[in-house]
C-alpha cells in the first residue's frame, strides 16, 4: 500500500479516535481493531513529531499538540 493511502487512513483513525475520545470506539467504527488504530496513530505522531492525544485511562483527549498542528490547520 503506497504511503499516502497509508496516510490517508491513519488521518480518517485520527479523526474517528478525536471524535469517540476512544481507540476502541474508533475501531469499531472502521471496522479494525483497537491495535490498528493505534498503530495509525503512532504512524501521525511520528510524521507530526508529537503526541497528538493525552491518555486519561480509557479516555482520550487531543493534545495541544494536536490542536495546534492538526486542527487550527
Amino acid at each position: 500500500m503506497s504511503e499516502r493511502i497509508q496516510a490517508l487512513h491513519a488521518l480518517r483513525a485520527f479523526e474517528v479516535a478525536s471524535r469517540y475520545g476512544s481507540f476502541t470506539r474508533a475501531a469499531e467504527e472502521l471496522a479494525l481493531t483497537q491495535g490498528a488504530v493505534s498503530h495509525h496513530i503512532k504512524t501521525l505522531e511520528s510524521l507530526f513529531g508529537c503526541d497528538l492525544f493525552e491518555r486519561r485511562g480509557p479516555k482520550l483527549r487531543l493534545s495541544p499538540s494536536a490542536v495546534s498542528k492538526l486542527v487550527t490547520r
